[in-house]
């Protein structure tokens, strides 16, 4: 396993792992529901059948039998001519982490992470034209950081934006994943395979792009999670929101109101 192969995980990583490490007062548990979200452009199609694929919007599902979800998005790659930040920097820096690496070095070469102090920032220091930054709730949080993968010779492959936001009762976390022309293929793989609570919805927003959205059982009794993709050709976004189900209202409308600013 490389650096590359740990960092295709944070995309795709399973709601129960994201949710086992928090801690919150979990009320009784209820039947899963599609979700009751008003806009009128929001039409939930629930798929089924059995080891079948189906091209939505940018991704290709596959229902496991037992196991939930196979996804992945198709996407573009990304020019690094295009990429005009000082991303850039990594090309040099990650080279280093190679040189100097050792059997017995904490931390492993391949991978570069800045840390910013907003998605402004962030998205001013990958400096990419067709970037953007969905409405993300809990503005005040200052938790953003640009992580870089790359190879021994300096090539960038991945570029992603990671944020985590809380409130009371809801935790949110936002990624939004750039693919350069070093990148090695053409899809994407997110995936809720062995996740046999996940089930699957979808939706289009005002802006006529196809939202998928699993809602999964966590591992601690009570608690759930909803995580929503949309792609829009060489960009993945992804929204995950953890919440009671006491709680559901406020974690639909921050992945609705996310879903809907991206264009």
């Amino acid at each position: 396993m490389n650096s590359e192969d740990i960092y295709k995980g944070i995309g795709g990583i399973s709601p129960d792992l994201l949710e086992e490490a928090e801690t919150h007062n979990f009320s009784v548990r209820r039947k899963p529901r599609i979700l009751k979200w008003a806009a009128a452009a929001a039409v939930f199609v629930v798929l089924c059948g059995v080891g079948v694929y189906g091209a939505t919007g940018g991704f290709t599902v596959k229902k496991l039998l037992l196991n939930g979800y196979e996804v992945k998005a198709h996407i573009s790659r990304i020019p690094m001519k295009a990429i005009k930040g000082n991303v850039n920097e990594a090309s040099v820096l990650i080279p280093e982490q190679y040189k100097n690496y050792s059997p017995y070095s904490s931390l492993f070469p391949g991978s570069f992470y800045k840390n910013v102090s907003s998605a402004e920032e962030a998205a001013a220091y990958i400096g990419y034209d067709k970037l953007q930054i969905p409405v993300f709730p809990y503005d005040h949080t200052d938790n953003f950081q640009v992580a870089v993968v790359g190879g021994q010779d300096g090539r960038i492959s991945q570029i992603q934006i990671m944020r985590d936001a809380y409130s009371e009762k809801v935790s949110a976390q936002n990624w939004t994943t750039l693919f350069t022309e070093h990148y090695d293929g053409d899809v994407f793989d997110i995936g809720f395979a062995g996740d046999p609570s996940a089930e699957m919805q979808e939706f289009t927003t005002a802006n006529k792009l196809r939202c998928i959205v699993f809602e999964s059982d966590a591992q601690l009794a009570g608690r759930k999670s909803l995580t929503a993709y949309i792609t829009t050709g060489d960009v993945v976004y992804m929204c995950h929101s953890a919440f009671n189900t006491a709680d559901r209202a406020e974690a639909e409308k921050i992945i609705h109101d996310w879903a809907e600013s991206i264009k």
